[in-house]
């Protein structure tokens, strides 16, 4: 069984790692600036400097040493090819056109190909540590290969992958007890992007409830704050933790687009369509920024108190897959991509149940359809055409039924907690 998962993780990298070098999302643009320039200001002066070829910084410092480092592992392997090149007449030197060409932007989708391996591991794993073998192999092999995975990771090229590996790590380690790599590895995900925020009520609840002595807490804070700060100074030269606040404060919480949906098949691009609008509007006597803060807090109320209760797998994985799924649904000011939390998490909870299959090929199926929308990669005509006709209806209505998947997820975890059973 172990060489069977080394068979499908390498055969996972080898398909992802093709893709990568066919095409990539117009975001990766910013990720290549963003790495070749970190050189060329320094740490120091990377979110002070004006002058981008495409947007300014907007993510925390994690991201900036991912992109610089592969930077630095482009240039390496361009020289070697290079020297070998002007060493060796007969070398094919189109190779190294092509690497020229390409080989940055797909080295900038490696670390999230090896982040969703990652993530397919640990899944096995889990099931592993429970003499499960054949369930891991079937929950690491329905994650790698469900088409919204890969197309986030190595066809778009996005970073949400790495993020939600960390995440998941730090659960892991937490269900363990291993709470000072768990909070190192959750702190991590933070470093990189903040998106994942929405779990740490979950993790800090956890973590109370499984009753460390003080003195334990106190360790597993104060080194992977320690590994933050260290990370931080060459950024802040100086103390390092304000800093960080206000960088999340400043260019983190603050320059992203602020709309009622950015292009995510949810209840309001349901009722209000797909287009941006921003959501300070008034919706009755609220803004829909404040009705979905609203709507999301309530979805949260019941898979909080779960946790409280009970902290196992099954119980830990239902309330981080309804608070993905609701932030998503109920959010305003959500990307496409933000859906990719959900996965993960619903990944073990089929393996647990797979009762859940056919919810869970429908929400992929959709999501895939909303990472397709507006980026057309690949160009199916009929598929765009449908997509875009009438004003964007058909978004719309999937909006909709998407939201009708999610009513019936959160259904599906009421009858499986209900109330009486705690």
């Amino acid at each position: 069984m172990k060489k069977k998962i080394i068979k499908i993780l390498l055969l996972a990298f080898i398909f992802r790692f093709v893709l990568a070098f066919i095409t990539w999302h117009p975001d990766l643009n910013n990720h290549v600036d963003w790495g070749i320039r970190f050189w060329d200001y320094g740490p120091a002066k990377f979110y002070t400097a004006n002058v981008w070829s495409f947007t300014w910084p907007n993510q925390p410092p994690g991201t900036a040493y991912i992109f610089a480092g592969i930077y630095k592992l482009y240039q390496a392997i361009f020289a070697f090819f290079w020297k070998i090149n002007i060493s060796i007449p007969l070398f094919p030197s189109n190779i190294v056109t092509f690497l020229e060409e390409r080989g940055y932007q797909a080295l900038l989708q490696l670390p999230a190909i090896l982040a969703d391996l990652g993530i397919a591991y640990l899944i096995y794993w889990m099931f592993k540590k429970k003499k499960k073998v054949k369930l891991g192999i079937f929950g690491a092999t329905l994650f790698l290969f469900n088409p919204i995975i890969w197309y986030n990771s190595a066809v778009w090229g996005q970073t949400d992958a790495i993020i939600n590996f960390f995440a998941l790590l730090a659960f892991v380690l937490l269900l363990e007890k291993k709470l000072m790599w768990a909070v190192l590895a959750l702190l991590m995900s933070f470093y990189i992007k903040a998106s994942l925020l929405i779990f740490a009520p979950v993790f800090a609840i956890i973590a109370l409830r499984q009753k460390y002595k003080l003195t334990e807490i106190a360790k597993s804070l104060a080194i992977p704050l320690l590994i933050i700060g260290t990370l931080t100074l060459p950024f802040s030269r100086g103390e390092p933790f304000g800093w960080l606040i206000g960088i999340y404060n400043k260019k983190v919480f603050i320059e992203q687009l602020q709309v009622i949906t950015a292009n995510a098949f949810n209840i309001w691009a349901a009722i209000t369509g797909i287009h941006e609008q921003p959501h300070t509007l008034m919706w009755g006597p609220l803004t829909y920024q404040v009705w979905g803060l609203i709507i999301f807090g309530i979805s949260l109320i019941y898979p909080i108190y779960l946790v409280f209760k009970k902290q196992d797998h099954k119980s830990v994985f239902w309330a981080l897959a309804i608070i993905s799924f609701s932030s998503f649904m109920l959010l305003t000011n959500m990307h496409e991509r933000y859906l990719y939390p959900l996965f993960p998490v619903f990944t073990i909870l089929v393996v647990m149940d797979k009762k859940l299959l056919p919810l869970y090929w429908a929400v992929s199926g959709l999501s895939l359809v909303n990472l397709y929308h507006f980026w057309w990669i690949p160009n199916i005509k009929w598929l765009i055409n449908l997509l875009s006709a009438n004003d964007r209806l058909l978004p719309r209505i999937l909006g909709f039924v998407n939201f009708g998947l999610f009513v019936n997820f959160y259904a599906r975890f009421l009858r499986l907690f209900k109330p009486a059973k705690l």
